[in-house]
Order: structure tokens, then sequence, then C-alpha cells
């Protein structure tokens, strides 16, 4: 902002003698140029909240297939750790609630039905296969909406490729379940060990929970990249997906301390959608998640500030900035 004296030679008011809307316009200017309107911007232009919707929609046909290939798989590999095993349903409970009963009664389905009962025959091939096509749909969608966040129209690649990125994102995403409970219980456990070592077992409570946090936090930031860079296909640089990945695990975290309750509460009071709350709940549970990951990815995407076409573009350091139009040809920055 210039002094009074320039900004009365180019015929403007003095900022002091500034109407309100002058001052309002001036702020929303400022904003439309930060990063965070940016991105909210790039989400809102791309159809961020259409995406969300297909997202959540594609999902609540296709995680009783994933759960129940992951959780077979689990059950013939490790399921004889019972602690294990219930960390890792908590785990899943935690992040899709109202999902699996851990014994309150509540969940849509039992654990015993998520384990095939099907041998290695023609039947059980063929119960893995339809399995596996539903269980990618949801990540197909998730993959098209990341992409749309970085201006990269279409799956991307060809159709062998693209259901690859899916199968291997759903490997990543159980993985990641599995890494969360392993994890959990290990910090826990030693934390535990070590406070009681040194006479602060008051405190065991309280250590371990900000552990678990911390745990979750970094469970969840490498998630993001992972679907970023191996579902969607999009390498940005690392300095902006670590941001991205931080904000996602920051906003999925604060969702999951809000609990399905809050975030869905609504679903119980009415009258209406009490009878099948917990598929509600499910609803906006996963509708909330894949808004807060797709406002990361288009952080990550770093768009850049509206500008006027004839407009020089501004410089940082004698080169034309990240956010200016003469650097961010599409996808040429992600490939």
């Amino acid at each position: 902002m210039g002094t009074p004296r320039a900004d009365a030679r180019a015929g403007a008011p003095p900022a002091a003698q500034r109407s309100p809307v002058a001052r309002a316009r001036a702020v929303l200017a400022w904003w439309q140029r930060t990063r965070a309107a940016r991105a909210n911007a790039r989400f809102g232009a791309a159809g961020g909240g259409v995406l969300t919707g297909g997202i959540a929609y594609a999902a609540l046909f296709s995680v009783f297939a994933a759960l129940t290939i992951a959780y077979t798989v689990f059950v013939a590999v490790l399921g004889h750790d019972a602690v294990l095993r219930a960390d890792v349903l908590r785990t899943v409970s935690a992040s899709l609630p109202g999902l699996v009963d851990t014994g309150s009664g509540d969940g849509l389905v039992k654990p015993g039905d998520l384990v095939l009962g099907a041998g290695l025959n023609v039947a059980g091939v063929v119960a893995v296969v339809v399995l596996l096509l539903s269980a990618t749909s949801a990540l197909a969608a998730l993959r098209t909406a990341v992409r749309a966040m970085f201006d990269e129209r279409g799956p991307g690649g060809n159709a062998v490729t693209g259901k690859l990125r899916e199968v291997a994102g759903l490997a990543g995403m159980a993985l990641a379940f599995l890494v969360s409970a392993v994890l959990g219980l290990a910090v826990t456990a030693a934390a535990g060990w070590l406070l009681r070592l040194v006479g602060l077992g008051a405190g065991v409570g309280v250590v371990t929970t900000v552990l678990g946090l911390l745990v979750a936090l970094v469970v969840d930031a490498a998630t993001f990249v992972l679907v970023v860079r191996v579902l969607a296909g999009i390498h940005p640089p690392w300095r902006d997906l670590r941001q991205g990945a931080l904000i996602c695990a920051v906003g999925v975290g604060v969702v999951r301390l809000l609990g399905a309750s809050i975030v869905a509460g609504g679903a119980r009071q009415n009258a209406v959608l009490a009878s099948f709350a917990a598929v509600v709940t499910l609803l906006v549970w996963i509708n909330l998640i894949a808004r807060i990951v797709l406002l990361a990815a288009a952080w990550t995407a770093d768009p850049a500030a509206p500008t006027v076409a004839t407009a020089r573009p501004p410089l940082r350091g004698g080169q034309p900035s990240r956010g200016s139009a003469s650097t961010r040809s599409r996808g040429r920055r992600w490939a």
C-alpha cells in the first residue's frame, strides 16, 4: 500500500478515508490470493462437492467387499493373535464408525461375517474376483477426484494400469490399518513400561493417548501420500506433498476425535433416518473424510491465483512465481 501522498497522486483516496465496502473488497482480494482460497476455489471449480458425494456413494457399496478381502487375509496370516485382532477391529471402527460390531451391538456387520468361508475352489476364486472388483470401485472414484484437484482430467493411463493402481491403493490402505494397530500396541506397551520404570505410572493414560494420536497422524499422512502418488499417479514436489499430507492428517484426526456421534448426530435425531442411522452415519463420515482429502489435494496442487490475462506474471527472485500462469502448464508439473 502506498503513502497517502502517492494515493492522492494516483487519484485514490487515502487508506483512512476508504469506505467499509472498499476495505471489504481489499480484504476479499487479499483472501483470494492466499493459497487456502486458491485451493478452495480449485475444489469448487473441479466439482469437489459432487465428487465427494460420488466417493461416498461408491464406498457404501464397496467398503464391505474391501473389508472382507482385507480381514480374510489378516485372519489367515495374523489372526491367531487375539489382542492384535481386537485392536485392528477397533482401528477399523474408529475409521469407519458404525460399520463393524466390536461388541457394542450397534455395528452393521460382525467380524465373523467378514471372513470368506469358501476354500480354494472355483466358487472361492469367483467370490474373491467379484469382491475385488467391487472393492476397487470406490478407489476408482477417489483416483478420478484427486486427479481433478490437480487439473488432470480422466483416470490417467489405460484400464490395466488404472486397475493395478486401484489394487495397490487397496492393499496400501489395508496395510495402513494393520500398521496403525501394530504401532499403537507397540507404542502403548513401550510407553507404559518406560513410565512405570521411572515411577510415573499415573501418567500412562495421558502419554499413551498422545502417542496414539501421533501414530494415527503419521499413518494418515502416509496414506495421503499413497493416494496421491500411487493411486492417482500424481507426482507433485515433495514440499507441497508434505504440506498436503499434514493438512489431511490433521483434518482426519480432528474428525476422528469429534467422533461419529457429533459428526453425524443429526441422523439419530431424525425420525425418518433413525431406522438406518448407521448407514447415514457411514455416508456422512466418508463424505467428510473425502472432502478433507480433496481439499488437501487441492492445497498440494497449489493452483494459480486469478490474474488478469494481460498482466505481467509476478516475479519471485527474478523468476516467475510458482503461482503464476506461466509456470503452471497443465499436466507438465505432475509428470
